[in-house]
């Protein structure tokens, strides 16, 4: 576990995030969080299919909105905050 209480980070599946793929650094107003775009969008952590040492939080990489395949998936996160 990590000090934010965060577990299980990588190598299930893929993971989406909301950022297009841009290269770094980011800039604040470089347009990566644009949800109607449907350019390439950064995955992270890795997935089943991954070699061992890809299997990092920090593992970075891109797909298409549309695709599809049993190695991408996504988070489900809430505030666990009182």
């Amino acid at each position: 576990m990590s000090p934010y209480g965060a577990q299980d980070m990588a190598g299930n599946v893929w993971e989406w995030t909301s950022s297009l793929y841009r290269p770094y650094p980011s800039q604040g107003d470089d347009g990566r969080e644009n949800p109607k775009s449907q350019d390439r969008r950064v995955i992270r952590g890795g997935s089943w299919g991954s070699l061992p040492g890809g299997l990092r939080v920090s593992g970075r990489n891109n797909d298409t909105p549309t695709d599809r395949n049993d190695g991408l998936g996504f988070r489900c996160a809430r505030d666990v905050s009182p």
